[in-house]
């Protein structure tokens, strides 16, 4: 596979992912919604598994979606292939595709709504990019700064207070080492590093906090070490990043991170022994919050923590009305873009309808009559050429005949039937030959290839090759100095095909895409 082939499938299938991502991230998460509500008198450890699997499948799913559906295109051309894998190249192709592949010309150029559709995606996915690289940065240099700035202003923890949390540690089961540090900037308790975990507490929270809250608080903070929490965060940072734009993920994750606190209370109650003394210690927590400290998982609802501790069940905050209206909105906006999401599908057969031109195949942009003579027979076809190697054949004379459109790159041949308005995918070939041949031939020094100089061929400056097809077939070719393409073959078993009224400019790219009218032939 060409680089720009390697390239054009890498945006196909990202443009995919991203089209299945935005609608199955509304199902899981309304899916997650469901079971959370289902199991609100679980144990939170069993919510936070089920929340853990969503955010897995928010990745997931799209990511078996689009292995799927490549793997049943690849099965499909692995099928069609064996029937013409064995089939002659060169010229014997000329008088197969003399009574398939002339046809009249193609529909007018898309319209610009059509045109904008077909941008539209390839826009999406580079602001989508654009926004999650811009997310993940967003998020390593913000902690990169807080961990500096906390870690600063820090100095080792009293030998009591690495007493007690080695104390803690060995009831948790915990046997990794944890270095315990004072910091007069942190904002509240926490935990720092996922592969050499740092317990930061805030610098005078010893003398604020009894040795049971104090030894309470530790066992939160440790648990998550044991629990490898500072781990399964950072990869929750990288999930948020690629669906930064999606609201459902944002609930989702908020969430999780819900549920790993209460699994880490629920740490502490079961080392303690005391809900209250607990919730306690965080309200004391709260009042160093007030004056500059805060709780480690302080972004969570402290009320709704210390309720369910105490086994009152959570709390929310009464919604107003403007606020509930928003909300309700905001659902339908995303139940709606997904819909339109999960709608779309790729177009098909993309690499001769929308790949992008991004190397030339051949010099220059011409069209041209091709003319096969066989034994009396004569068949005129007209012939247009891209310089990125795609090639549209159709008829001369206006005859209802299927077209061709054939691309040198991807070796892929569609036929459009204008009285059908259905398009077919051909099984490929290695070799074609004349009018639709692959880029290079003979000037390769391709085996059995013999060069006869320079010769002019209807007042055009060409070089003259000779090769051995078959043992009972010669070809000849007259390849064009400056189009790169031949303007003649002769085959001693299936005649002569000629380009005249050579016309070199620049094609129209409309000429060389499937028509959006146009549905696919049935199998």
């Amino acid at each position: 596979m060409s680089i720009d082939a390697l390239v054009d499938a890498v945006g196909r299938g990202t443009t995919a992912w991203l089209m299945h991502g935005v609608w199955q991230t509304t199902a899981v998460a309304l899916a997650a919604a469901g079971v959370l509500a289902l199991m609100r008198h679980h144990s939170a450890r069993s919510r936070y598994a089920v929340g853990c699997l969503a955010l897995t499948l928010l990745v997931a799913g799209p990511s078996v979606s689009v292995l799927l559906a490549s793997r049943t295109v690849a099965v499909a051309e692995a099928v069609d292939s064996p029937a013409m894998a064995a089939a002659p190249g060169g010229p014997v192709q000329a008088e197969a595709l003399a009574g398939t592949v002339f046809a009249p010309p193609l529909e007018p150029s898309p319209s610009p709504f059509t045109a904008f559709t077909t941008r539209l995606p390839s826009a999406l996915v580079m602001l989508w990019l654009m926004g999650a690289v811009a997310a993940l940065a967003w998020r390593m240099v913000a902690s990169r700064r807080a961990a500096r700035q906390w870690l600063g202003a820090s100095t080792p923890a009293p030998v009591e207070l690495h007493l007690l949390a080695r104390r803690v540690a060995e009831h948790l089961g915990l046997r990794r080492p944890v270095e315990v540090l004072e910091s007069s900037r942190v904002p509240s308790p926490l935990v720092l590093g996922a592969v050499r975990p740092v317990l930061v507490l805030p610098r005078g929270a010893s003398e604020r906090l009894s040795p049971a809250q104090l030894e309470a608080v530790l066992a939160h903070e440790l648990a998550h070490v044991q629990r490898r929490d500072p781990a399964a965060n950072l990869a929750q940072h990288l999930v948020e990043a690629l669906f930064f734009f999606h609201p459902a993920a944002r609930w989702l994750s908020q969430r999780v991170r819900l549920e790993r606190e209460h699994c880490c209370d629920d740490a502490a109650v079961h080392l303690c022994g005391d809900a209250r003394m607990y919730s306690g210690a965080l309200l004391g927590l709260e009042e160093l919050r007030q004056q500059g400290f805060a709780l480690g998982a302080g972004t969570h609802p402290l009320a709704a923590r210390v309720r369910r501790l105490l086994g009152h069940g959570p709390v929310g905050e009464a919604a107003g009305g403007m606020r509930r209206a928003v909300s309700v909105g905001g659902a339908l906006a995303v139940l709606a873009v997904s819909g339109v999401a999960w709608a779309w599908e790729a177009p098909e057969d993309a690499d001769l309808g929308t790949a992008a031109c991004t190397q030339a195949v051949y010099p220059k942009d011409f069209s041209a009559t091709a003319t096969w003579r066989n034994e009396g027979r004569v068949i005129r076809s007209r012939l247009f050429v891209s310089r990125c190697g795609r090639i549209l054949l159709e008829s001369a004379d206006g005859s209802k005949a299927p077209a061709m459109l054939y691309d040198a790159t991807t070796l892929e041949r569609v036929t459009l039937d204008p009285t059908e308005r259905t398009h077919a995918a051909l099984t490929r070939m290695d070799e074609l030959g004349l009018p639709l041949h692959l880029s290079g031939g003979c000037t390769e020094n391709k085996a059995r290839c013999e060069g006869q100089g320079q010769e002019t061929v209807a007042g055009r400056s060409t070089r003259r090759w000779l090769r051995r097809h078959t043992p009972n077939d010669t070809v000849t070719q007259w390849f064009d100095d400056e189009l790169g393409y031949p303007v003649r073959e002769e085959s001693d078993l299936f005649g002569t095909i000629t380009l005249t009224d050579i016309q070199i400019g620049e094609q129209r790219a409309e000429r060389f895409f499937i028509p959006s009218g146009y549905r696919a032939e049935p199998l």
